[in-house]
């Protein structure tokens, strides 16, 4: 480029010869469907190990312990797996509206709460759970204002003034359990027992005992007992915030009252695994529809719970948390509301009412189960149908915006041999319409698990894989591994696909995705005490022909992946495991790359360039073993002026990909003492 000066200096220019860059691809992403306790329906979720998987979609079951295990042997090798939880027939969402008959509510994801809960004006529950399923039964949403403050007195029936008490005797020892109530007038144990010693024998509801001491929900204030004019604490509550009131807000536009917390607990312990604990809290939300923090984020509460609560989504308001003729705050208007008798007021959020009535309560709780039974609507039926799990599946159709390398069948259907394999299809035809995965698919539970003979067993597997369609993006096996369910403390059969894929995140993850999964160094099966179907040589030939790869064990060295077969049933170099993932991964890399060429200009830089990037990328995988040799051609040989017309750009890639040893031939030959080795060894 010419100077732009005019006069003596220093011009400096710069020239960008970076077109693109060659980065590495993410792979060892598995894919899994399958009905599961909790977590998100229909929703890909990234789990990385078994204890993630445990807190996002909950503990094994009977119903669910093969998909499950499957999952879990998976993470076992090494990868990280998009999960994704079925959609069945029996799913429903806990809530505090545990009345309704029928019970109907079901909100299978944030896009269908979004879509026809969130500004509904007529949802009889005030919180539902996040999860379908039973698991979320056990949840209470407690919402305070300012009014929160309790002066507990001990007489045994709780009325609208008292937060609520009973007294145990046991010889000389009170015990003391001080309870909040739910807004159906439900007896929810917040607070843990204390006790106390009293040489008078206190029966409940004399006036001897009381309890005079203020309980707040957030100063941590001592909790104390008079017996006799003899004060004895016994304990404190523990600690939410500081108390709510008005925001600046709110107080800048004239209103008063509007904060209020709400915390989340997991009364029976179902989630967190001890009752009575603190999930999450979110402090000094608004009660004004357009109110913000200070920071200037988004406080109205029923936004906040959307964005941030991972258990609860919000259903409606408060019977008297803010005047409903006009939430909405403007400045310098003239602010009007009525309070909770009805009477004008000035102060626009009146404060919450106890289930009573009672003005300055200041708390709601509302139970997600009945307290005095713990029964609770949130349900879930753990065992997904063929329709739901091919259903589910679909969420990996698209590989804009799902990117995963390895697609795994699980058990299928262990009712019926056709859905399983109309499950199996679905795999391969997912795969095979994306072109960047592989579907793993291990044989009908019945074929293999539970008979006796091996040459049936064989012929059942045979029977079952042989018209499943002839594809490169698919690997078949032969088996079901026996493990032991620590949840259960038994043992259980699983499909072997799992291990299978998992041996290729294994190989990728230990050394280079071109390299075999199979044999005895890099095809170890894990977590299995034995197989349900072990072939022998002469049966793995069979096995080997039909393009099922045999997972066999061999004495003194294991249970072994011992084939690397697709499911390709043409002869070709894709016919092999280690080939198909070398070219996914050149196709993937080399694909990224090449999108920094889009709307470049089709010449003999641009092409040049894109080479210059590509050709050092493809000698370091030949350096890596990957390939023996290749050959990129973009030139304008391939880039014709009729290519350049239609704005088209092309790049053509010879490969000769490495080959995998399948077959081993050792000759011994014996010779006579005195023969020279010169004359018996064959030119060659």
């Amino acid at each position: 480029m010419a100077s732009t000066l005019l006069s003596p200096g220093v011009d400096i220019q710069e020239r960008d010869l970076t077109l693109g860059s060659i980065e590495t691809v993410e792979v060892n992403v598995g894919a899994i469907v399958g009905a599961f306790s909790k977590g998100p329906v229909l929703t890909p979720t990234r789990i990385a190990t078994e204890s993630q998987l445990i807190e996002t979609f909950g503990e094994p079951t009977d119903a669910n312990a093969e998909t499950w295990w499957t999952a879990a042997s998976f993470l076992t090798y090494g990868g990280v797996l998009d999960v994704v939880r079925c959609g069945t027939s029996g799913q429903l969402t806990a809530s505090d509206d545990f009345t309704t008959s029928p019970y109907t509510l079901s909100i299978a994801s944030k896009d269908i709460y979004e879509a026809s809960y969130l500004g509904a004006a007529s949802n009889v529950w005030h919180f539902a759970a996040r999860s379908v399923g039973a698991d979320s039964n056990g949840l209470v949403v407690s919402v305070i204002d300012k009014g929160a403050d309790y002066i507990l007195t001990l007489d045994g029936i709780p009325t609208s003034t008292v937060v609520g008490t009973a007294i145990t005797n046991v010889g000389a020892t009170k015990t003391a359990r001080i309870y909040d109530w739910d807004s159906n007038g439900n007896k929810l144990s917040i607070i843990s027992s204390d006790t106390w010693t009293s040489t008078d024998d206190v029966e409940n509801g004399t006036t001897d005992l009381n309890i005079t001491g203020v309980v707040d929900w957030y100063d941590e204030q001592e909790i104390k007992v008079v017996v006799n004019s003899t004060t004895t604490t016994l304990g404190k509550w523990s600690v939410i915030a500081p108390r709510p009131g008005t925001s600046s807000y709110v107080s800048d536009r004239g209103g008063a009252n509007d904060e209020m917390h709400i915390c989340v607990w997991d009364r029976t312990g179902s989630i967190s695994g001890t009752p009575k604990t603190l999930l999450e809290k979110f402090t000094y939300v608004s009660k004004a529809n357009d109110a913000k923090t200070a920071e200037g984020s988004i406080n109205y509460y029923p936004q906040v719970v959307l964005e941030k609560s991972a258990y609860v989504y919000w259903g409606s308001h408060e019977v008297e948390a803010y005047d409903v003729s006009g939430n909405t705050l403007v400045a310098t208007s003239n602010i009007v509301g009525t309070n909770n008798a009805g009477n004008p007021s000035t102060t626009v959020f009146d404060l919450i009412v106890d289930k009573n009535g009672a003005d300055n309560d200041g708390l709601h709780s509302y139970s997600f189960s009945d307290p005095a039974t713990g029964v609770g609507k949130g349900a879930e039926t753990l065992g997904a149908t063929s329709g739901e799990i091919i259903t589910a599946l679909q969420e990996f159709a698209d590989p804009e915006t799902r990117l995963i390398d390895y697609l795994i069948a699980g058990p299928g259907d262990a009712g019926s041999k056709t859905n399983s394999q109309a499950i199996a299809d679905a795999v391969i035809t997912i795969a095979a319409s994306r072109k960047d995965c592989v579907g793993f698919i291990s044989p009908y539970r019945g074929d293999v698990v539970g008979v006796t003979s091996s040459a049936t067993q064989t012929q059942n597997v045979i029977s079952f894989f042989s018209a499943r369609a002839s594809t490169s993006f698919a690997v078949f096996d032969n088996t079901w591994k026996y493990v032991y369910d620590r949840f259960a403390d038994k043992y259980r059969y699983i499909p072997c696909c799992g291990d299978t894929a998992g041996l290729c995140a294994s190989t990728t993850a230990n050394g280079l995705p071109w390299f075999s999964p199979a044999g005895l160094n890099r095809g170890a099966i894990r977590g299995a005490i034995k197989l349900a179907y072990s072939p022998t040589k002469s049966e793995r030939d069979s096995l080997y022909q039909k393009r099922i790869n045999p997972i066999t064990s061999l004495p003194g060295q294991g249970i072994v992946l011992f084939g690397d077969k697709t499911a390709l049933a043409s002869p070709s170099a894709f016919d092999r495991i280690n080939v198909r993932r070398l070219f996914l991964v050149l196709e993937k890399t080399i694909g990224n790359a090449a999108k920094g060429v889009l709307f470049e200009l089709n010449d003999e830089f641009t092409r040049n360039n894109f080479k210059n990037v590509v050709e050092p990328y493809l000698r370091g995988v030949q350096a890596e073993r990957g390939v023996t040799d290749f050959k990129v051609v973009c030139d304008g040989t391939n880039n014709t002026g009729a290519i350049i017309d239609a704005n088209e750009f092309k790049a053509d890639f010879y490969i000769k990909p490495a080959r995998s040893i399948n077959f081993i031939t050792l000759t011994f030959v014996a010779t006579r003492t005195g023969v020279s080795f010169e004359e018996v060894v064959p030119r060659r």
